[in-house]
């Protein structure tokens, strides 16, 4: 029996199979990730949110406390959002999409609908074409479409 570290030692099967279904998952967002970063090294941070939590993120990014802001604003297609103490103000919105601009040249925050309820969120730098990046973020939203 695999006796790794997220792996239960309970007789239940479908506890290690949850486990190791996240596991996997962590492996396929993170490998997504890091070929956005290779396109895109202006895209600084990213995460996932699957109904409303946060199932990945980057180290650098913590979006666990704000997520539901910051989704309520894009499906809503709010004028501004603040997060992290940072005001975006909205670029574009579409039903797939959201893009906001931070006040005093801080980045944007990009999302972009995977599935029916699932984001993939981005932080690009400020020296970043939000209208480009949006483009490698819908890249990997369709290619973790079937496994979020």
């Amino acid at each position: 029996m695999f006796n790794g570290g997220s792996a239960s030692t309970e007789s239940s099967p479908n506890t290690f199979q949850y486990r190791y279904g996240d596991c996997i998952l962590a492996l396929v967002i993170g490998h997504e990730w890091n070929l956005l970063f290779a396109s895109n090294p202006k895209i600084h941070a990213f995460a996932v949110a699957k109904e409303g939590a946060v199932i990945w993120q980057t180290d650098n990014w913590n979006l666990v406390d704000e997520i539901d802001g910051i989704l309520k604003a894009a499906d809503k297609d709010a004028s501004k959002l603040t997060t992290g103490g940072v005001t975006y103000r909205r670029v574009f919105s579409s039903k797939d999409a959201y893009i906001a601009t931070a006040d005093d040249a801080k980045g944007h925050l990009i999302l972009v609908l995977i599935d029916e309820d699932s984001w993939a969120i981005a932080f690009a730098a400020p020296s970043a074409v939000p209208e480009l990046a949006l483009i490698d973020i819908k890249k990997t939203a369709i290619q973790l479409r079937g496994h979020i």
